[in-house]
């Protein structure tokens, strides 16, 4: 990045942590408060740095930044995130320059993504990049590389299919929820067993579907309760199982428990419903499945269609591959043309002082000549001049030695 000079120190860098070699507990232990990050921020700015971008979610925490040396991050975010460098180094993911730039751009596109075209990482670079500007901690390189990247982000999601269907067991239920409105548009929802399978589909269905009668419940009430408040749900307790059973449309179970605990005597109002069983092994017992009032999906059925949804999202990477590809030739198009244009501003400008200093020894000359119409003139063929100067610094194959002989020739 030195010949671009678009910053002091030598290359940019990515530093992080990802899924991809870290499990969740190790996330946890390399992730970044928002004040951790700010102070971050103000540590890298103390040593002089003058570009970052601090990307902290779930799945990753990643620096993306300007240094001489990947040490320099490394140390910064081993610091702040109370960490040693040897704890960082077996999961470390480390790229430089173009590598670090498409990376950003992969993971912005929902390519780097635990779920394959999961889109709502663009939210956390953009919140990244928002705090870096609050900070003074940005340039016109990270301004223009977050830009580029949000416009990829938006070709890759509107251009490709990396994100329909439904990637995962959760969000294939929620999707059966979602044709069930057609029918019913205002359903009662009981969603029964809070582990990681239940909360997920928990945020999928408030997120994704707009219901607005969902009920919570658990073995351990204290999750229904945690859960309930935070998205402003109703909940119960295991005792009015049968209950909440009843009054439910659609009763979504995701226990683990070891034998069925929705029987078909637990239902005495007799109108159709949606049961989906997420539970491993199932949690409804099979003479549920037989009675045709009700419509029981279960986890393989589910797998299934989250399978052939990723199967799909797969067969789009190319193209997403080509758009990010096109939008990396773009940013380095506008880093060339950061190269070029002090040149051709230079260049313009000296020959701007040699067209004002013949218009003046013309009109010397030739009192009667028109001024204006000399002055259009002049500067028509300058413009060609120049013009033709970018094209041919565009074109060419050593920009270096080209920008040289014009600063040799005109003296600039």
């Amino acid at each position: 990045m030195k010949e671009f000079e678009v910053s002091r120190f030598a290359n940019f860098f990515l530093i992080g942590i990802d899924h991809q070699k870290a499990d969740v507990s190790t996330r946890e232990k390399f992730s970044l408060s928002e004040e951790q990050a700010q102070h971050l921020i103000h540590d890298y700015q103390s040593a002089g740095g003058d570009g970052i971008l601090v990307l902290s979610t779930c799945n990753r925490t990643e620096l993306y930044g300007f240094a001489n040396c990947p040490r320099d991050l490394i140390a910064l975010f081993c610091k702040h995130s109370g960490n040693s460098k040897q704890d960082f180094e077996p999961y470390q993911n480390i790229k430089q320059n173009r590598e670090a730039i498409e990376h950003l751009y992969r993971v912005g596109s929902g390519l780097e993504s635990k779920i394959l075209g999961d889109f709502e990482i663009i939210g956390q670079v953009k919140k990244a990049y928002q705090r870096s500007k609050e900070q003074s901690a940005h340039n016109a390189f990270l301004d223009r590389l977050v830009n580029i990247g949000v416009q990829c982000s938006k070709r890759v999601k509107n251009e490709t299919q990396l994100s329909t269907g439904a990637a995962s067991v959760a969000f294939a239920a929620v999707l059966q929820v979602k044709e069930y409105l057609k029918v019913n548009p205002k359903p009662s929802v009981l969603l029964y067993g809070m582990g990681k399978m239940g909360r997920t589909t928990c945020e999928n269905l408030v997120n994704q579907t707009g219901v607005e009668d969902i009920t919570l419940i658990n073995r351990t009430e204290e999750k229904a309760v945690r859960l309930a408040d935070r998205f402003g749900l109703k909940h119960a307790d295991l005792e009015h199982l049968q209950d909440a059973l009843n009054r439910a449309d659609i009763a979504i179970v995701a226990t683990g428990a070891s034998a069925p605990t929705v029987h078909l005597k637990d239902f005495s109002a007799q109108k159709p419903r949606l049961l989906l069983d997420l539970s491993m092994p199932r949690n409804i017992e099979s003479s549920v499945y037989q009675d045709s009032n009700f419509r029981v999906i279960d986890v393989d059925h589910l797998s299934e269609i989250a399978e052939e949804s990723i199967r799909n999202r797969q067969s789009q990477i190319p193209m997403a591959e080509q758009i990010i590809d096109e939008k990396i030739e773009e940013f380095y198009e506008w880093l060339e043309s950061r190269r070029v244009a002090p040149t051709l501003n230079a260049l313009r400008s000296k020959m701007d002082d040699w067209k004002e200093k013949e218009l003046k020894s013309l009109q010397k000359k030739f009192p009667e000549l028109s001024l204006e119409q000399a002055e259009y003139f002049a500067s028509q063929m300058l413009n060609r001049i120049t013009g033709q100067f970018a094209r041919q610094l565009k074109n060419g194959s050593n920009l270096n030695n080209d920008l040289r002989t014009i600063h040799h020739i005109f003296e600039l």
